[in-house]
């Protein structure tokens, strides 16, 4: 994951992971789906984040392992802020398709639970996961 005081823009940061994959521009721009112009749009920041399924082709396209891919999201997602919510792609359909996991947050803020609890969370799905 990004160290918080390392922010680069999205732009940069897919350059730099198309550039240390070794792909033209104008070949990723093919392989999701868009023209080498508006990817070369996109790496300059005169556009905003692709969209998840976009973001989902690159990320194959350029073989990104899991915390790669995460942090690709997580990256767009600060792109595509509004009202200050920041979301990562891979999660906005997750959330929005599963209401107990937004009842969830809700019941964690209003208990105080805290990085203890949620801790407590992760590792048993890390230990389910395997």
């Amino acid at each position: 994951m990004m160290d918080n005081n390392e922010k680069v823009s999205f732009g940069k940061h897919i350059e730099m992971l198309r550039k240390a994959k070794e792909k033209s521009l104008r070949e990723t721009a093919k392989a999701i789906g868009v023209s080498p112009q508006f990817y070369s749009e996109v790496e300059k920041d005169r556009r905003s984040a692709f969209t998840k399924e976009r973001l989902e082709k690159l990320a194959e396209f350029l073989m990104l392992n899991e915390e790669q891919t995460h942090t690709l999201y997580d990256i767009a997602a600060q792109v595509r802020t509004s009202n200050d919510v920041v979301v990562p792609q891979d999660c906005v359909d997750y959330l929005v398709d599963n209401p107990y996991v937004v009842q969830a947050l809700r019941l964690s803020k209003e208990t105080g639970a805290g990085e203890k609890e949620w801790q407590l969370l992760l590792d048993e799905l890390k230990a389910r996961k395997g």
